[in-house]
């Protein structure tokens, strides 16, 4: 896999067997419509980062980027594939729910392994986000969630803005109710 914009344009990425990494039309079309939404050195963080490829490719376009992952030998691998660019990641290997931090981001990348239920991930992304920022949520269309659902049952002060299909994956991004 290849990073598809931004300065490290080309560059080519490692991934695992194990590791479901996101498409590059989908990661294309992600940033076509967040770049409208964001300025440069903008907070981007990646809950699942799996091969680190979706915040390469917010770092190629000028964001600050933190990469959460579970696997640490995934951690490594996301190490190597920042070699790469001459870069270290901003790392942190443990599980995306138990993440503590006082930072908070304008985009939040949701793309967990598929099974997993969506519900306390959101809940999670909702407490680390801006108040104008973006949660960007990718899933598996024939498992459709049911993101109003979950808004109204975890009172959470999000709607929905934008959905859009490729295939089997599903794009949906969410932002606060102003």
């Amino acid at each position: 896999m290849y990073l598809t914009g931004g300065q490290y344009k080309g560059t080519k990425i490692n991934v695992k067997n194990n590791i479901k990494p996101t498409l590059s039309k989908v990661r294309q079309s992600v940033f076509n419509i967040i770049m409208p939404y964001c300025n440069e050195g903008d907070f981007f963080l990646d809950m699942f980062a799996g091969s680190g490829i979706m915040g390469l490719e917010a770092l190629s376009r000028g964001f600050r980027v933190k990469e959460i992952e579970i696997n640490a030998k995934n951690g490594d691998l996301i190490k190597e594939n920042y070699t790469k660019i001459k870069q270290k990641p901003n790392l942190t290997i443990t599980d995306a729910l138990l993440y503590k931090t006082n930072e908070k981001y304008q985009i939040i990348y949701i793309d967990p392994p598929w099974q997993k239920d969506y519900s306390p991930i959101i809940k999670k992304a909702h407490e680390l986000l801006n108040k104008d920022g973006i949660i960007i949520i990718e899933y598996d269309c024939t498992n459709k969630i049911d993101t109003k659902k979950i808004i109204t049952e975890n009172n959470l002060t999000l709607n929905s803005f934008k959905s859009k299909k490729y295939g089997r994956v599903c794009l949906e991004l969410l932002s606060f109710v102003n």
